[in-house]
Formats: structure tokens, C-alpha cells, sequence
């Protein structure tokens, strides 16, 4: 039976257990996280309150699967200017077109579909049954939420977070650090940080 490499996950929240989930048949996991409690277990695998407490750590492959933007990019790269691998994640049935480029430590969910020519930035998030259409730019850092679209030829900044089943349509630009609310539909050009629901999008908060 072949033996697995293993898998450090940073965090074990909702979406740290959907990574799992998803490459659990490729890998062998360990969660980390600071508020683990002594003997706890996910999905079956150990917890662990620092990746320094595992043996093989320093050989083993890492990803960051924490919720909060900010946090997840500190933490991401630390561990790469430290030189540990973070390898791609791509979960069983998403599709990855032809000339799609997927940067280092992101992950595609189940189901999610990045089309020809998209080019999405690191540590960055295709979530389960998301849209990364043809030709899109996704920067680094950013969240593509459950069922959200980014159609083809738009373009979206860092640290940037799409709600469940959020939309841009072609060849719009979003910036830097936006929110884009849960069924949100961007319909032009958002350059200011902030928050923007409903539809079409519109500015809730700075």
C-alpha cells in the first residue's frame, strides 16, 4: 500500500475541514491550531496546537486554510519565506482548463471550474462550485466563495472576498481588499476598499 506524504493544515474551522474532505484519499493530514485541545481529532486526523510538536514537520507539506483573509496571508507567508512547501490543492471534479495558471498554495474545491488563460494568485481560494472564467485574473489572497462567478476577461485585486454565490460579470475589475456580499452582482468597476451588497453591487461600508 503506498504511504501518503503528509499534509499540515493551518486552522481546523469549517473551511479547514472542507479542505480536508477534499484531498484526504492524496494525503495524510495533521491539523494545527493554537486552540486545539489535548487529544482532539477531525475527520480523524490529530490536531496539534504548533506544527512544531510534529515529527517530519520540516519535510512535510503545508497548506493555510484559515478563514480570516489577513490572518491566512500572515500565516502563508511566513511559512514560505521559511521555504516549506505549499503545494496546489485541487479537489476531486473541479476542472482545470487548458492554460489556466494556479499559484502556489491555492486551492480549488469540489465541483469549482478555473477556465482557459485564467491566472489566479497564490494562497488564494476557488471554493466548492465557484467560476473562475477565461482569461480572469484573481489576485493573490483572495476568497472565491461557494457558487461565485468571476466571468471572463474581468479582473480581481488581493485580499479580496466573494459571498456564496456572488457575480462579476466580463471584463469588470475589482480592487484591492473589497467584500463582495452573499448574491452580490458587480456590474462595473470597484476601485475603493470596502463592502458592497445587493444587486447591482453598491458600497455598504469603507
Amino acid at each position: 500500500m503506498e504511504t501518503l506524504e503528509t499534509l499540515i493544515i493551518h486552522g481546523c474551522g469549517g473551511h479547514a475541514r472542507s479542505v480536508a474532505s477534499a484531498v484526504r484519499k492524496r494525503w495524510n493530514i495533521v491539523f494545527v491550531d493554537a486552540n486545539a485541545r489535548p487529544g482532539e481529532r477531525i475527520l480523524g486526523f490529530p490536531v496539534f496546537r504548533s506544527f512544531d510538536q510534529i515529527i517530519g514537520a520540516e519535510s512535510a507539506a503545508h497548506h493555510v486554510a484559515i478563514g480570516d483573509l489577513s490572518e491566512k496571508k500572515a500565516v502563508f507567508e511566513s511559512l514560505l519565506e521559511a521555504g516549506y512547501s505549499l503545494p496546489v490543492l485541487i479537489a476531486p471534479g473541479a476542472i482545470i482548463a487548458e492554460g489556466a495558471e494556479l499559484g502556489t498554495g491555492t486551492f480549488v474545491g469540489v465541483g469549482a471550474y478555473v477556465g482557459p488563460n485564467a491566472r489566479i494568485g497564490e494562497n488564494t481560494i476557488i471554493n466548492t462550485h465557484a467560476i473562475a472564467e477565461h482569461d480572469t485574473v484573481i489576485g493573490a489572497h483572495t476568497h472565491i466563495s461557494i457558487n461565485a462567478s468571476v466571468a471572463g476577461y474581468s479582473k480581481v485585486g488581493s485580499e479580496v472576498m466573494f459571498g456564496a454565490g456572488a457575480t462579476v460579470i466580463d471584463k469588470v475589475s475589482v480592487g484591492d481588499r473589497i467584500v463582495i456580499g452573499a448574491g452580490g452582482v458587480v456590474v462595473g468597476d470597484l476601485t475603493e476598499p470596502g463592502t458592497y451588497v445587493g444587486i447591482p453591487a453598491r458600497m455598504l461600508k469603507k
